[in-house]
């Protein structure tokens, strides 16, 4: 079944890519979040560029709007989200928008670190110190997870929806857990009433935080089914699945030039999924 599902992968991408030789230029708007996006502005846009596939990329500001953008056509694809964080989408809001969305291809693991100005190791913290957490609620769940591996909270029992501060059970030293916008946490690092916050590899890395200063960073297991959620893809409208440029660009997203900008650039913030996923196999 594999090998059948290959070969047609492949006759798409074959037929994708004489569409764009017969049609010259082919126009594909991307949404993305935030500045630090060089893996498509300084790989993948000049490479599809030679193929006939102008990509203009989309930024935005948060994690609201590029899921709607795509919902309603304003972008073509976007690049931001993981897995878990697509569904719980589509669950609240692929009714309203009329439009259900959907992975066309993997692209990296940004594991989840927790960030200090105060403290080199979380068993510095103090009764009463503030965690900077996202608000949105797939990545809350990561950050309380990891507060809880690190023994310092433990969350209510067989919880059959994520994790939110409500379900904090146990708080020892009373840590008092701040809900914002993912965008946000960076620039509040500097309050000196915050002794740390969450954020993922690319704003951590806006705000100028190196991977390697990070005072925990969240597990990944590949052989791990139940983390599958975290990898992050490409999304495209349900019904774009089969567009012959989409799956190139998702094609195109998989290569060492890429693995290479997230080794020398984001230094360990990001992982490529597609050889993560492959090591598992």
């Amino acid at each position: 079944m594999k090998k059948v599902l290959a070969l047609l992968t492949a006759l798409v991408l074959v037929f994708a890519l004489t569409a764009v030789a017969e049609n010259e230029v082919v126009n594909v708007k991307v949404g993305v979040v935030g500045s630090t996006n060089e893996q498509w502005s300084e790989v993948l846009v000049p490479e599809l560029a030679k193929e006939g596939i102008e990509i203009e990329l989309i930024y935005f500001n948060d994690y609201v709007m590029p899921n709607i953008a795509l919902a309603t056509g304003d972008v073509d694809l976007n690049a931001f989200q993981h897995y878990n964080f697509l569904n719980n989408w589509n669950d609240e809001n692929a009714e309203t928008y009329g439009k259900k969305l959907a992975a066309i291809g993997e692209t990296l693991i940004a594991p989840l670190s927790l960030y200090s100005d105060k403290y080199t190791s979380v068993d510095q913290f103090q009764k009463g110190d503030t965690i900077l957490v996202m608000n949105d609620v797939v990545n809350e769940a990561r950050a309380l997870q990891m507060l809880e591996a690190l023994g310092l909270i433990k969350l209510a029992e067989n919880l059959t929806s994520y994790a939110t501060v409500i379900d904090i059970v146990e708080n020892p030293l009373e840590l008092n857990l701040i809900e914002l916008d993912a965008a946000m946490i960076g620039s509040q690092m500097s309050d000196t009433s915050v002794a740390a916050g969450f954020m993922n590899g690319q704003y951590a890395t806006q705000a100028g935080y190196a991977h390697e200063s990070a005072i925990a960073v969240e597990a990944y297991d590949p052989n791990n089914a139940d983390q599958h959620g975290i990898v992050n893809i490409i999304a495209a409208r349900e019904e774009d699945l089969a567009n012959p440029v989409y799956l190139r660009i998702a094609e195109a997203y998989q290569c060492d030039a890429v693995a290479e900008v997230f080794n020398t650039l984001y230094k360990g913030s990001f992982v490529p999924a597609w050889s993560t996923e492959a090591a598992a196999e």
